[in-house]
């Protein structure tokens, strides 16, 4: 071989191993990029990261407090922020980078089906140390490597609290005008895009904008992806109080156990809708001292709203809403400085008051505040959510049922030092006879990305071994009965003789047996069941 041909061969060789590292680079995609659910925010990162199970996507870990955002990028100016976890393998040359924005159920949907696609956007430098969001794990500062896979990639799931089709329909309601006669409209619309849902303690707001689960995007027309929903496990809404104001017997505050131990579900809409105005109002235990009664809810983008809403006020028993009363055009854009107000929400209810949290870490810190005083407020369980809680916040029993033991005793929430599988039993959920529940599901593009598929088996499995933040979808003896919603057919999906593939719509869906179900569709070949849901 001539020297010019080994020139030749010599520098072709080295233009190919530079194309090859170049395009083994750009090959790096985000492994599990979501935006979804605050409440399954700290289960998903505990799978993630280096927990004590063996997170898979590699031992280093950054989170941040309103510390990304997802991008609507419709041309909508949509810019919806949430706290961010981010793990990775390595950083100076990451092979997989997972990440997790916690913007709640329907905002992560909205962002998710959006076309073209919603993409991740950090909000901070290579180099920021972080703020170590999840219990047990300890925070490295994002290197910039680690940045470059993320910036700018679209979302490939969407942990939520709810189906898309029960999403979906709460979404139209936010933008529906306001409807004080039966709240099928909420009144922050018109759509497309509404008006953004403010918090009462800070600066965060969630913002509603009209999307499509199939065909095309309404705002862009552009062809949506099909899409598959993965269930993962069964999710408990906690009822909370603020415990610290007193726990003298008959004295009127929550923290006394011997009188505020369960709330009936009739009682708690009536709190949850402005009625009630003192403690006093949610025990059967007479001689209580007149307290205020004050209530700290949720953003009804939230699928933990929407899971209470549905279980509980908007049922077909009781046909309420959390929204009762509230007008969100009052005082919209203002701080409403003593004044009652609808937007963000600050509303007396003779007694005490009512204001809105946003996201579920807001919602929790809240309700433990001193200056909240005797508050009442809820949350979806799990460990870095509730385990280890100061005894400044307890827990109630709904209608005499404990949500996250078979007995109740005084409300105190377990601690954990990991790994502790076992401090929370589940067992009415898996009857079905504690009444606030959901599945927790995962939507992703199908095929299911390898990525998300194997957070959610780490999850599940974790949930087991490890962290019991929700009830292993095979320890479930119920299932909640599917019903026809935004335009999709129902069927429960449970499995046995019967094939059917789960659709339609199950938050506040009449409870069933599994394996009533699946006996009743064979003999019967009916997809869905018997149903119930308020229409």
């Amino acid at each position: 071989m001539t020297k010019r041909a080994t020139k030749l061969l010599a520098a072709t060789s080295l233009a190919l191993i530079m194309l090859i590292g170049a395009n083994c680079f750009a090959a790096v995609k985000p492994y599990f990029n979501a935006a979804g659910s605050s409440g399954a925010f700290n289960s998903f990162a505990l799978a993630a990261g280096p927990a004590e199970g063996g997170g898979i996507c590699g031992q280093n870990i950054w989170t941040k407090k309103n510390g990304a955002q997802g991008v609507d990028n419709r041309g909508t100016g949509l810019l919806e922020t949430g706290n961010v976890w981010i793990v990775w393998n390595n950083s100076s040359n990451p092979t997989i980078v997972c990440s997790y924005i916690a913007v709640d159920s329907i905002i992560g949907q909205q962002l998710f089906f959006a076309e073209p696609a919603s993409t991740f956007n950090i909000l901070f430098p290579a180099g920021t140390a972080g703020d170590n969001l999840i219990p047990t794990l300890t925070d490295t500062a994002i290197p910039q490597a680690v940045i470059n896979v993320l910036e700018g990639q679209a979302f490939n799931a969407a942990p939520s609290d709810i189906r898309p089709e029960d999403a979906l329909f709460e979404e139209t309601r936010v933008l529906t005008a306001l409807n004080t006669t039966n709240y099928d409209g909420l009144g922050y619309g018109p759509g497309p895009v509404g008006s953004a849902i403010l918090s009462h303690f800070s600066s965060k707001s969630s913002t509603p904008a009209i999307y499509a689960l199939s065909g095309t995007d309404p705002i862009t027309g552009q062809a949506i992806p099909a899409h598959k929903t993965v269930d993962v496990g069964a999710q408990v809404v906690i009822v909370a109080v603020n415990a610290q104001q007193g726990s003298a017997q008959n004295s009127g505050h929550f923290g006394d156990s011997t009188s505020f131990f369960s709330v009936n579900r009739r009682d708690l809409t009536f709190a949850l809708n402005g009625a009630y105005a003192y403690t006093k109002d949610l025990t059967s235990v007479p001689g209580q001292a007149t307290v205020p009664l004050n209530v700290i809810t949720r953003e009804p983008l939230s699928g933990t709203f929407t899971t209470m809403e549905f279980n509980i006020p908007r049922n077909l028993e009781t046909s309420s809403t959390q929204e009762l009363g509230v007008n969100p055009a009052t005082g919209q854009g203002t701080t409403c400085p003593g004044a009652p107000c609808g937007n963000p929400l600050n509303l007396s209810n003779g007694g005490g008051f009512r204001w809105r949290a946003i996201g579920n870490g807001e919602e929790l810190s809240e309700i433990e505040s001193a200056a909240t005083g005797d508050s009442i407020g809820y949350g979806f369980w799990s460990v870095g959510n509730f385990a280890g809680q100061s005894p400044n916040v307890r827990y109630l029993a709904v209608d005499g049922v404990d949500p996250i033991n078979l007995n109740y005793i005084d409300g105190t929430f377990p601690t954990c030092t990991a790994p502790c599988p076992g401090i929370v039993s589940f067992a009415n959920v898996a009857s079905g006879s504690y009444p606030i529940w959901n599945i927790l599901r995962v939507v992703a593009h199908a095929p299911i990305p390898t990525g998300v598929s194997a957070l959610i088996s780490t999850a599940q499995t974790q949930v087991v071994n490890i962290y019991p933040d929700f009830l292993p979808l095979n320890a479930m003896g119920v299932l909640r009965s599917h019903f026809k919603q935004s335009g999709v057919t129902a069927a429960n999906g449970s499995g046995g003789a019967c094939t059917f593939t789960e659709a339609g719509g199950d938050v506040g869906g009449a409870v069933l047996t599994i394996q009533g179900d699946q006996d009743y569709c064979a003999a019967s070949g009916n997809k869905a069941g018997r149903t119930g849901k308020l229409q």
